[in-house]
């Protein structure tokens, strides 16, 4: 299903400024849902026992095919001359693992930032349940907040240009974790507020990596999208879990070395590639 969204989205709002909104919100709507999910889950077991949890998330999806039947028609551009899976074009580029890399990146920081901050903030913390589902939840406003203005902050710095201001807004958020790491208890100031500077980053990455990655793409977008999710979906789970298992997940040092690595890597890989520009 997310590759079908995804894919979509790309084959309608390829050529438009709006595509960057559209997958800023889309990835901070997905970044919302880990915020919601605790506090939906906890109501809804307490009062309908864990049954209550598969009948809530089966309802909405009837209800979502139903609307999404009869009105999702095929978006794919129509296809002239010869046709290829272009799976061996798709491996080939460069770009493509620029952005896939840069968009797991983000994802990644996201990922770790979940993995971890449960151990942080309430263990180490001591924050109740509540409290640690509204922290985090300030964090997916802040993403959902900066995907208004990315369409606007696309068209003046470029994809190339948000990549790396995103990927640089990444380093800055782990060097503001550092010091709340070294000298401070844990807390919502020390390991959240810097994480609201990371979640800008995700945003700014995520609304331009999917264009980027995809843009020679047009005619096997859907092939495209696959791999592109497919790739990023193993950088978040091996590389992600690998700074969560081997560091102390108790800390926030995993999120300060995701950060800080990924986002150099990217910004070098960004470096050697040019501004993506839609084909003729």
């Amino acid at each position: 299903m997310l590759v079908a969204v995804f894919a979509t989205i790309r084959d309608v709002y390829a050529e438009k400024a709006e595509s960057a909104t559209i997958y800023g919100l889309m990835n901070a709507m997905l970044a919302f849902v880990p915020a919601l999910g605790p506090i939906a889950g906890a109501l809804i077991l307490n009062a309908f026992g864990w049954q209550g949890i598969f009948v809530a998330l089966g309802l909405p999806a009837i209800a979502t095919l139903a609307v999404a039947l009869p009105k999702w028609t095929e978006t794919r551009p129509v296809q002239r001359g010869s046709r290829e899976s272009g799976f061996g074009q798709v491996i080939r580029s460069r770009p493509f693992w620029t952005y896939t890399f840069a968009f797991g990146t983000a994802m990644g920081a996201f990922f770790v930032f979940f993995s971890t901050a449960p151990r942080v903030l309430i263990e180490g913390a001591g924050l109740t349940e509540m409290a640690f589902s509204l922290a985090f939840a300030t964090v997916a406003l802040v993403m959902i907040a900066t995907a208004r203005f990315a369409r606007r902050l696309v068209q003046r710095w470029g994809i190339r240009g948000s990549a790396a201001r995103g990927a640089i807004l990444l380093l800055l958020g782990a060097g503001l974790l550092m010091p709340g790491q070294l000298y401070l208890p844990p807390s919502f100031t020390a390991f959240i507020l810097p994480m609201w500077l990371i979640a800008v980053g995700i945003v700014l990455m995520t609304s331009v990596t999917a264009n980027g990655a995809l843009q020679e793409f047009d005619a096997f977008a859907g092939t495209a999208v696959a791999l592109h999710f497919c790739f990023q979906s193993i950088i978040v789970g091996v590389i992600g879990t690998a700074f969560v298992v081997f560091l102390n997940g108790e800390t926030a040092w995993p999120l300060i070395s995701y950060a800080a690595a990924m986002a150099t890597i990217t910004l070098a890989a960004l470096l050697r590639i040019g501004e993506p520009h839609p084909k003729a």
